[in-house]
Protein backbone atom coordinates (compact mmCIF):
# COMPACT_ATOMS: atom_id res chain seq x y z
CA UNK A 1 0.00 0.00 0.00
CA UNK A 2 1.01 3.43 -1.18
CA UNK A 3 1.54 6.30 0.79
CA UNK A 4 0.48 9.18 -0.68
CA UNK A 5 1.05 12.60 0.73
CA UNK A 6 -1.99 15.36 0.71
CA UNK A 7 -0.63 17.96 -0.98
CA UNK A 8 0.72 20.48 1.90
CA UNK A 9 -1.79 22.75 3.81
CA UNK A 10 0.68 26.41 2.46
CA UNK A 11 -1.12 26.37 -0.62
CA UNK A 12 -4.94 25.80 0.77
CA UNK A 13 -3.88 28.13 3.63
CA UNK A 14 -1.70 30.55 1.46
CA UNK A 15 -4.82 31.67 -0.10
CA UNK A 16 -6.76 32.60 3.07
CA UNK A 17 -4.14 35.28 4.38
CA UNK A 18 -3.45 36.78 1.00
CA UNK A 19 -7.63 37.23 0.98
CA UNK A 20 -7.76 38.60 4.37
CA UNK A 21 -4.88 41.10 3.23
CA UNK A 22 -7.11 42.39 0.32
CA UNK A 23 -10.29 42.08 2.47
CA UNK A 24 -8.22 44.03 5.39
CA UNK A 25 -7.14 46.79 2.79
CA UNK A 26 -10.47 47.31 0.88
CA UNK A 27 -12.06 47.94 4.70
CA UNK A 28 -9.37 49.83 5.03
CA UNK A 29 -9.89 52.38 2.32
CA UNK A 30 -13.43 52.60 3.02
CA UNK A 31 -13.06 54.03 6.33
CA UNK A 32 -10.32 56.09 4.60
CA UNK A 33 -12.86 57.33 2.02
CA UNK A 34 -15.46 57.66 4.55
CA UNK A 35 -13.25 60.13 6.57
CA UNK A 36 -12.50 62.30 3.88
CA UNK A 37 -15.74 63.28 3.02
CA UNK A 38 -16.89 63.18 7.28
CA UNK A 39 -14.08 66.00 6.37
CA UNK A 40 -15.81 68.03 3.86
CA UNK A 41 -19.36 68.17 5.88
CA UNK A 42 -17.05 69.41 9.22
CA UNK A 43 -15.54 71.50 7.38
CA UNK A 44 -18.50 73.54 5.88
CA UNK A 45 -20.39 73.46 9.82
CA UNK A 46 -17.03 74.28 11.60
CA UNK A 47 -13.75 75.46 9.76
CA UNK A 48 -11.89 76.11 13.02
CA UNK A 49 -12.70 72.72 14.38
CA UNK A 50 -12.13 71.11 10.65
CA UNK A 51 -8.29 72.56 10.60
CA UNK A 52 -7.29 70.24 13.29
CA UNK A 53 -9.33 66.96 12.05
CA UNK A 54 -7.40 67.25 8.69
CA UNK A 55 -4.12 67.80 9.94
CA UNK A 56 -4.67 64.62 12.02
CA UNK A 57 -6.00 62.62 8.57
CA UNK A 58 -2.66 63.20 6.78
CA UNK A 59 -1.01 60.70 9.99
CA UNK A 60 -3.89 58.56 9.48
CA UNK A 61 -3.58 57.82 5.53
CA UNK A 62 0.19 58.08 6.22
CA UNK A 63 0.24 54.81 8.76
CA UNK A 64 -2.44 53.33 6.01
CA UNK A 65 -0.04 53.75 3.49
CA UNK A 66 2.31 51.87 5.40
CA UNK A 67 0.47 48.80 6.64
CA UNK A 68 -0.80 48.73 2.90
CA UNK A 69 2.36 48.15 1.98
CA UNK A 70 3.82 45.88 4.04
CA UNK A 71 2.87 42.72 2.07
CA UNK A 72 5.58 44.69 -0.43
CA UNK A 73 8.39 44.45 2.30
CA UNK A 74 7.64 41.18 3.11
CA UNK A 75 7.95 39.84 -0.42
CA UNK A 76 11.12 41.81 -0.93
CA UNK A 77 9.71 43.60 -3.56
CA UNK A 78 11.10 46.73 -1.21
CA UNK A 79 13.10 47.32 1.21
CA UNK A 80 11.56 48.96 4.30
CA UNK A 81 13.40 51.75 4.91
CA UNK A 82 12.88 53.05 1.00
CA UNK A 83 9.08 52.72 1.60
CA UNK A 84 9.24 54.67 4.83
CA UNK A 85 11.39 57.27 3.49
CA UNK A 86 8.78 57.44 0.25
CA UNK A 87 5.69 57.47 2.36
CA UNK A 88 7.25 59.83 4.68
CA UNK A 89 8.00 62.57 2.39
CA UNK A 90 4.84 62.00 0.39
CA UNK A 91 2.41 62.44 3.17
CA UNK A 92 4.83 65.46 4.79
CA UNK A 93 4.10 66.69 1.28
CA UNK A 94 0.48 66.76 1.50
CA UNK A 95 0.55 68.39 5.39
CA UNK A 96 2.37 70.94 4.33
CA UNK A 97 -0.21 71.61 1.59
CA UNK A 98 -2.76 70.94 3.91
CA UNK A 99 -1.64 73.68 6.02
CA UNK A 100 -1.22 76.59 3.39
CA UNK A 101 -4.68 75.34 2.27
CA UNK A 102 -5.55 76.42 5.66
CA UNK A 103 -3.53 79.42 5.90
CA UNK A 104 -4.92 81.19 2.16
CA UNK A 105 -8.84 80.33 4.47
CA UNK A 106 -7.71 82.47 6.81
CA UNK A 107 -6.45 85.09 5.23
CA UNK A 108 -10.19 85.37 3.33
CA UNK A 109 -9.19 83.86 0.14
CA UNK A 110 -11.59 80.71 0.49
CA UNK A 111 -14.53 79.99 1.97
CA UNK A 112 -15.24 76.95 4.23
CA UNK A 113 -17.10 74.94 1.47
CA UNK A 114 -14.30 75.96 -1.13
CA UNK A 115 -11.62 74.59 1.66
CA UNK A 116 -13.22 71.53 1.86
CA UNK A 117 -13.65 71.11 -1.73
CA UNK A 118 -9.98 71.51 -1.72
CA UNK A 119 -9.12 69.73 0.71
CA UNK A 120 -10.93 66.62 -1.06
CA UNK A 121 -9.30 67.47 -3.89
CA UNK A 122 -5.76 67.39 -2.69
CA UNK A 123 -6.35 63.63 -0.74
CA UNK A 124 -7.81 62.35 -3.89
CA UNK A 125 -4.95 63.14 -6.19
CA UNK A 126 -1.90 61.77 -3.05
CA UNK A 127 -4.41 59.15 -2.41
CA UNK A 128 -4.22 58.58 -6.35
CA UNK A 129 0.07 58.64 -6.39
CA UNK A 130 0.59 56.78 -3.68
CA UNK A 131 -1.51 54.46 -5.60
CA UNK A 132 0.90 54.73 -8.34
CA UNK A 133 3.67 52.46 -6.23
CA UNK A 134 1.23 50.89 -4.12
CA UNK A 135 -1.08 49.19 -6.43
CA UNK A 136 -4.47 49.48 -7.54
CA UNK A 137 -6.47 49.70 -4.84
CA UNK A 138 -5.32 52.80 -3.80
CA UNK A 139 -5.28 54.59 -7.28
CA UNK A 140 -8.85 53.37 -7.09
CA UNK A 141 -9.60 55.02 -3.84
CA UNK A 142 -8.04 58.50 -5.16
CA UNK A 143 -9.98 58.36 -8.50
CA UNK A 144 -13.35 57.34 -5.48
CA UNK A 145 -12.36 60.70 -3.83
CA UNK A 146 -12.09 62.45 -7.18
CA UNK A 147 -15.79 61.24 -8.42
CA UNK A 148 -17.00 62.07 -4.39
CA UNK A 149 -15.53 65.35 -5.02
CA UNK A 150 -17.15 65.87 -8.22
CA UNK A 151 -20.74 64.90 -6.45
CA UNK A 152 -20.53 66.84 -4.14
CA UNK A 153 -20.41 70.04 -6.37
CA UNK A 154 -23.07 68.76 -8.80
CA UNK A 155 -25.03 67.63 -5.84
CA UNK A 156 -24.94 71.37 -4.17
CA UNK A 157 -25.10 73.32 -7.09
CA UNK A 158 -28.26 70.94 -8.60
CA UNK A 159 -29.75 69.89 -4.89
CA UNK A 160 -32.92 72.12 -5.70
CA UNK A 161 -33.77 70.26 -8.34
CA UNK A 162 -32.91 67.52 -6.59
CA UNK A 163 -35.63 68.29 -4.32
CA UNK A 164 -38.03 68.78 -6.87
CA UNK A 165 -37.47 66.03 -8.80
CA UNK A 166 -38.12 63.76 -5.45
CA UNK A 167 -41.42 66.24 -4.60
CA UNK A 168 -42.61 65.35 -7.82
CA UNK A 169 -41.95 61.21 -7.52
CA UNK A 170 -43.51 61.43 -3.71
CA UNK A 171 -46.75 63.64 -5.35
CA UNK A 172 -46.65 61.09 -8.43
CA UNK A 173 -46.65 58.05 -5.36
CA UNK A 174 -49.30 59.82 -3.56
CA UNK A 175 -51.77 59.89 -6.58
CA UNK A 176 -50.82 56.44 -7.53
CA UNK A 177 -52.00 55.07 -4.13
CA UNK A 178 -55.21 57.00 -4.08
CA UNK A 179 -56.17 56.46 -7.59
CA UNK A 180 -55.60 52.51 -6.42
CA UNK A 181 -57.56 52.75 -3.27
CA UNK A 182 -60.75 54.30 -5.28
CA UNK A 183 -60.74 51.93 -7.89
CA UNK A 184 -60.46 49.15 -5.13
CA UNK A 185 -63.35 51.09 -3.72
CA UNK A 186 -65.76 50.83 -6.66
CA UNK A 187 -65.01 46.98 -7.49
CA UNK A 188 -62.59 47.65 -10.67
CA UNK A 189 -59.83 45.39 -9.66
CA UNK A 190 -59.31 42.53 -12.14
Amino acid sequence: MEHTESPPETTATGRYPLFRQHLYEELMLLVLLGLALAGIAWTDISPLGSRWYWYLMVPVYFVASLLTEMPHVRHGRYPWRSVLWYQLWQWLAVLAAVWLVFLIQQVGRLNNETTGLILLLLFALSTFVAGLRMGWLFRLAGLFLAASLLMVVYLERYLWLIVLLGLLLMALHHAIHRFQRRRSRHGDTP
